[in-house]
């Protein structure tokens, strides 16, 4: 039997990952501290905020 997979085995695979997506940096509007999308960091614009941004570095989890 190949490729058979117990869900607490995806769901800790799941979880590993996610951490591991945390530790990565991200850029952050230094407006409302949301998470920019690569097509706004490299515009310098956050939609959310419908304003120009100057984006910091963030490493720490995404909310």
């Amino acid at each position: 039997m190949i490729g058979i997979w117990s869900s607490s085995s995806i769901d800790a695979a799941r979880h590993l990952q996610s951490r591991e997506l945390q530790k990565l940096p991200h850029h952050a509007c230094d407006r409302c501290d949301r998470v920019l999308s690569i097509n706004e960091t490299i515009e310098l614009f956050c939609e959310r905020c419908d304003h120009s941004t100057n984006p910091s570095d963030k490493k720490d989890a995404a909310a």
